[in-house]
């Protein structure tokens, strides 16, 4: 059974459209995974949010995907933007976590797919030079495919 905890700053609380459209933006995001060792490992990826499922891309081996292999649950975290106030001790934040499982991809027409939305999403349409390294660099990338479970938003625009 998952329990997961209620947002300690409900009234930061942002509701689920809000939290999605923050998780879509973000330049970037970390992921969270928990290593055979017990050990937990937080990397930043690039992401694209399609749906409910997130999806990165990453090498075809590596620390990643060895604790996914592990364990399958994992989190996701990204800051869509941050703004430090000295003179108020405070920071102005838009920020989303995900929840949910990874897996690799392994059917070629997702991964494609996955790959072409990393694409449009980074360079703004599917270019020729994305379309040329996908056909050339495709096999000798994984992508991974988070299906999300919960997600929670947490913001604070104005001081």
């Amino acid at each position: 059974m998952t329990t997961f905890r209620d947002i300690r700053r409900a009234d930061r609380a942002l509701t689920e459209d809000q939290t999605r459209e923050i998780l879509a933006r973000a330049e970037h995001g970390v992921l969270a995974t928990v290593g055979a060792d017990g050990w937990p490992y937080a990397v930043p990826v690039n992401h694209v949010l399609c749906g409910d499922v997130l999806y990165f891309h990453c090498a075809l081996e590596g620390h990643k995907l060895e604790n996914i292999a592990h364990e399958e649950r994992v989190s996701f975290c990204a800051v869509a933007s941050a703004r430090v106030l000295p003179a108020e001790l405070s920071t102005l934040y838009e920020s989303a976590v995900a929840f949910g499982r990874a897996a690799l991809v392994t059917d070629p027409a997702e991964k494609r797919r996955a790959l072409e939305a990393l694409a449009v999403r980074f360079c703004g349409e599917m270019t020729a030079e994305a379309e040329k390294t996908i056909a050339t660099s495709g096999a000798r990338t994984a992508v991974v495919r988070i299906r999300i479970e919960r997600i929670t938003g947490k913001a604070h625009r104005s001081a």
